[in-house]
């Protein structure tokens, strides 16, 4: 009971799961650059929301599309999220590394629930790009996957008539994008990059 109790109180609802997506392919679409809101030697580019209280990196992005308030960092969305099971994800949701970065779950890639589509704004010094975009990645990341972990806002509902799974077109398109990482991470992401290109290629027809 009291977990409960606190997990309402810390609720935030601003959008629906239908909107958070809208908002993070809004990014996406418009190319937002990554900005830290702190001088350039972390901004890609200008950040529309600075003065609105959100920085234009992932956690301030993921922020931004859950409606929250304020811009959260990695170390601090876990006072407004609770982890939730691999099975559980849903699009809307979020994989978390506290210690380094945070991205939209957008659904799988297909049923083997091995690949999921992703919305992210990497790092500027990142293999790239280096803006707001969508792209397929390993579960639970092509990077640090050890780090990676699924959470859900509190009092998001978990819509047990919401699909799992990204559209086909949302997938293919999503494919073409190459992978992103930061440079330490570049072998285990290359990869892990390989292996879904092969994975992918026996697939080719079904998409």
């Amino acid at each position: 009971m009291v977990a409960a109790v606190l997990l309402l109180a810390t609720a935030v609802t601003a959008r629906s799961r239908k909107e958070m997506m809208e908002c993070a392919a809004r990014w996406a679409k418009d190319k937002i650059p990554y900005c830290q809101c702190n001088g350039p030697a972390e901004c890609c580019g200008h950040c529309p929301h600075c003065s609105d209280g959100y920085r234009c990196d992932c956690s301030g992005y993921v922020s931004y599309c859950l409606g929250l308030s304020h811009g959260y960092t990695t170390f601090t969305l876990p006072e407004v999220t609770h982890e939730i099971s691999k099975d559980d994800l849903l699009p809307g949701d979020i994989m978390l590394c506290e210690s380094e970065h945070v991205v939209f779950f957008a659904g799988w890639a297909d049923g083997s629930k091995s690949n999921f589509v992703c919305y992210q704004e990497p790092g500027c010094h990142t293999a790239g790009p280096h803006y707001a975009f969508k792209s397929v990645v390993s579960y639970p990341f092509d990077w640090n996957p050890s780090c990676f972990k699924p959470y859900r806002l509190n009092g998001l509902d978990n819509f047990a008539n919401m699909s799992s799974f990204a559209d086909k077109e949302t997938v293919r398109e999503a494919l073409l994008t190459p992978p992103s990482y930061p440079l330490k991470y570049e072998k285990m992401a290359k990869q892990a990059y390989e292996l879904r290109r092969e994975h992918f290629a026996s697939k080719k027809k079904a998409l």
